[in-house]
């Protein structure tokens, strides 16, 4: 089975370059347009790898992180942003335990790249009996 990708992003032109980007991948990708989307995915469907924005309106991306964190914690949580600040990455670290974190434009080889190993990861936490 493949893993499974959420990318969400408020502006669907990075949506789009995002799945265009993974597409030969061995993933299964879910888009959502804002962190409410997101959360109604994560409640209906398994996910692997969360990609967010970090900026979009009503809830931000790291507070979409923090919830997944506390909801689904064996969900490896990535950031992209284009406004990145040192407090929006101790954010992202102290209240979410990113992956990775990304600045927009991301190159496509370290996202996919990420993903991969975040995919790993999970499957030798889940092989030693050490997942959240």
């Amino acid at each position: 089975m493949p893993a499974t990708v959420l990318l969400v992003d408020d502006d669907p032109n990075v949506l789009r370059g995002l799945v265009r980007a993974l597409r030969y991948q061995p993933f299964l990708l879910y888009t959502a347009h804002s962190a409410e989307e997101a959360m109604e995915v994560l409640k209906s469907r398994s996910v692997d790898v969360l990609v967010t924005d970090d900026q979009m309106p009503g809830m931000t991306g790291i507070e979409l992180l923090a919830w997944v964190t506390k909801h689904f914690p064996e969900v490896a949580r990535m950031v992209l942003t284009g406004c990145p600040t040192t407090d929006r990455v101790i954010r992202a670290i102290n209240e979410s335990r990113v992956f990775r974190f990304f600045t927009k434009p991301c190159d496509p080889v370290a996202l996919t790249l990420a993903i991969h190993q975040a995919v790993e990861q999970k499957a030798s936490a889940a092989k030693a009996g050490t997942a959240p």
